[in-house]
């Protein structure tokens, strides 16, 4: 209990980050600096205003939607970020172009990896009676 207030804590004073998707690793995430950060949050610019996503996600038309987290492909001389996802329908800069400075809302770090596979197989494994037993 006492880890999940922890949690709570840190995520309301915007030092972590959760991401349940598949884009990116799910997990919590850690905010860092921009020199050293491998992830990052953004919104949307009004470039993408006709795109069908556009109302879902953070924007100049929706500021408090949901941010984007993606890996950081790419620092540009510009300040711009080119931006991938692990999916291959991720939005990400394949979509989306470079992502410009200005639309950056966050910097951060992994923190800890959520597997769910590898715990779904391991949690199967363990309902399995042990090898060589009858």
């Amino acid at each position: 209990m006492a880890l999940l207030l922890l949690v709570w804590a840190v995520s309301a004073a915007g030092l972590v980050l959760g991401n349940a998707t598949t884009s990116v690793p799910r997990g919590l995430y850690l905010r860092a600096n921009a020199q050293t950060a491998t992830y990052v949050t953004f919104c949307l610019d009004t470039r993408h205003r006709q795109a069908p996503w556009y109302p879902h996600l953070c924007s100049p038309d929706a500021p408090d939607g949901l941010r984007i987290l993606k890996r950081i492909a790419e620092r540009r001389p510009d300040g711009s970020l080119i931006v991938k996802g692990d999916t291959p329908g991720a939005l990400d800069s394949r979509v989306l172009g470079p992502v410009r400075r200005g639309d950056v809302r966050g910097w951060w770090m992994p923190l800890l990896r959520i597997d769910l596979q590898t715990a779904s197989r391991a949690s199967a494994d363990s309902l399995q009676p042990p090898k060589g037993r009858s």
